[in-house]
């Protein structure tokens, strides 16, 4: 089965869809505002959750824009082969990725020691004029000529430290190796129910209007949608999706209200009305004067 090499490839893992390569990656949020979410941890840091890299995960809404497009398809990796050969083939890059690291790091650090070794031979200096001029007040006699006795010091007498297998520089991949998965692609079927095509229907309208979505679960809502990209912009509307029949009660309303009065956001209601148009109603909480 042959594969669009000029679309994003998005993988389908347990339901979930994602995006493991980062020019892909970059591609979609700088030309066509599809943000998703980074949620692979850094191999530097790994305890911490602030900061994350690839893989990209999307949102539905999000990959039924692509597809609409004709900008992505969708695969599946039905099969990891990695063989012994393959492995045996990883660690010997991986020594000779060591061996060269070494190498480098001995001539930059010799480099180093030659443009420093002035300061070396007198930090030794001063330090030895200290120890001689401690003995003299201790009663030695010193001959003055000691203080004054050159310190002879080439390159090759400062020793460098090995570098350690732990402290070497790894090799970070940007995409799934073709050589080890056999991808297959997938018939996307979302939305499918009701409210998934309210949902879609309201996303892919705000993104035509130039907004950037992202999932609003953090707000209460379904999208937050931001003017510009998230990353310099703040978000100015928390986005819920209501059948255009469905009643809201006092309570939810107040609740939606002061949500979004807190986190200085608007709320807009999002429907489909009676002759299938797209309906919005903002709300603000202005309190009583």
């Amino acid at each position: 089965m042959s594969f669009d090499r000029g679309k994003t490839t998005i993988t389908l893992i347990n339901g979930q869809c994602f995006v493991w390569n980062s020019k892909q990656a970059r591609f979609l949020r700088e030309e066509l505002r599809i943000v998703g979410t980074l949620c692979g941890s850094l191999p530097r840091a790994p305890m911490q959750n602030t900061h994350l890299g690839l893989p990209l995960q999307l949102m539905p809404e999000e990959v039924t824009l692509l597809l609409e497009k004709g900008l992505a398809e969708v695969v599946e990796n039905t099969e990891d082969v990695i063989t012994e050969e393959m492995k045996l083939e990883y660690k010997n890059k991986e020594k000779k990725s060591y061996k060269r690291q070494v190498e480098l790091y001995t001539r930059e650090r010799q480099e180093e020691i030659k443009r420093k070794l002035p300061q070396i031979i007198a930090g030794k200096k001063a330090k030895r004029n200290k120890v001689l001029d401690e003995r003299r007040k201790n009663g030695e006699i010193i001959d003055d000529s000691e203080f004054e006795k050159e310190i002879e010091m080439t390159v090759e007498d400062v020793g460098i430290p090995t570098l350690q297998e732990a402290s070497m520089l790894m090799e970070i991949p940007l995409a799934c190796d073709p050589s080890t998965t056999t991808p297959v692609l997938v018939k996307w079927t979302y939305p499918k129910s009701d409210k998934e095509v309210l949902r879609y229907r309201v996303f892919r309208d705000l993104w035509d209007k130039g907004h950037y979505l992202t999932s609003g679960s953090k707000f209460g809502g379904d999208f937050i949608a931001y003017p510009g990209d998230p990353s310099r912009f703040h978000s100015l509307f928390i986005v819920v999706c209501k059948p255009h029949s469905a009643s809201i009660s006092g309570i939810e309303l107040i609740t939606m209200g002061r949500l979004g009065t807190n986190v200085k956001k608007t709320i807009v209601l999002s429907s489909v009305d009676e002759n299938d148009k797209l309906c919005y109603t903002s709300l603000q909480w202005t309190g009583i004067s």
